[in-house]
């Protein structure tokens, strides 16, 4: 029993001194990541507030990827504030502030520490028609002049008119779009582009009915896009015949919701051969 008595207790006295010898590596380990957290700290400070990795101006901006907007009138659309320790930047932020304010479609920020500066990939965005706010389904946004990109992006007038002198702004008017049509107006703006005669403004006030005003008068089309190309083919067929019979001027507007049979709606009456009593016809098909 004494004997195994004096192991338990050896047995004891070693389970303590491990134990000891455990909570001490502990508390160093513990003053060790406290001081690499303190180091780190600090060579995070010192990093930060070193003069030679601050933006200072906007001079040590670079800006790429501009075709008409010239640099110095893309940099103050960067919302930097100066000085700007260049590590605190966060790029994504950045990225989406500069896209927010519609001049510029796409923004790509990277930094670089030697030297110290930041170089600005950008892709502008060019507006392709005048329009109004489109019209929300609550009504409860107040109408203001602005423009349509070719995308459906639509901004405020004061984007784009103070950018008027590098980059022309669009005549074409868009009267009466809808925000639940923006996304019909990518397609529709390319379809258009194929237009056999110059579209001088659309009205969507109607949204059973599309109307193209044309140098060669207007046309409605109701509410089917997809018989876009088939009324725009429509229209080339009456470009070389409106004129030999019935005169631009007594032509109000045409149906072109069938598109295989245009009808004409005459400002007079289209009057008849002689030999046949005079009657009104208001609307006249025109053969394609």
């Amino acid at each position: 029993m004494t004997e195994i008595t004096m192991a338990t207790r050896e047995q004891l006295r070693e389970q303590r001194k491990q134990k000891q010898r455990q909570r001490t590596l502990r508390w160093f380990q513990g003053l060790w990541r406290s001081l690499a957290l303190i180091g780190l700290a600090y060579g995070a400070f010192w990093v930060l507030d070193r003069p030679d990795w601050i933006i200072k101006s906007a001079a040590q901006i670079t800006i790429e990827g501009n075709q008409v907007l010239p640099a110095e009138r893309i940099r103050p659309l960067i919302p930097l504030t100066y000085p700007q320790p260049i590590l605190t930047l966060k790029p994504q932020e950045l990225e989406q502030a500069i896209e927010a304010q519609g001049a510029i479609a796409e923004a790509l920020v990277s930094r670089r520490l030697v030297p110290p500066s930041l170089a600005i990939q950008v892709q502008e965005r060019f507006p392709v028609a005048r329009s109004q706010t489109p019209i929300s389904s609550q009504g409860d946004r107040p109408l203001e002049p602005g423009y349509l990109d070719a995308e459906g992006q639509w901004f405020p007038a004061a984007v784009y008119e103070p950018l008027s002198e590098y980059q022309p702004l669009p005549t074409l008017e868009v009267t009466g779009i809808r925000e639940l049509q923006l996304p019909l107006w990518s397609e529709l703006y390319r379809t258009l582009g194929r237009s056999p005669v110059e579209i001088l403004s659309i009205n969507w006030q109607d949204s059973n009915n599309l109307i193209l005003n044309t140098e060669l008068g207007s046309f409605h089309l109701g509410p089917d896009l997809t018989q876009l190309e088939a009324q725009l083919k429509a229209i080339a067929k009456l470009q070389q015949t409106l004129g030999t019979t019935i005169p631009a001027q007594d032509i109000q507007y045409i149906d072109l919701q069938n598109p295989d049979e245009p009808i004409i709606q005459s400002n007079k009456p289209i009057v008849p051969p002689a030999s046949q009593p005079e009657t009104p016809q208001p609307k006249k098909m025109m053969p394609l």
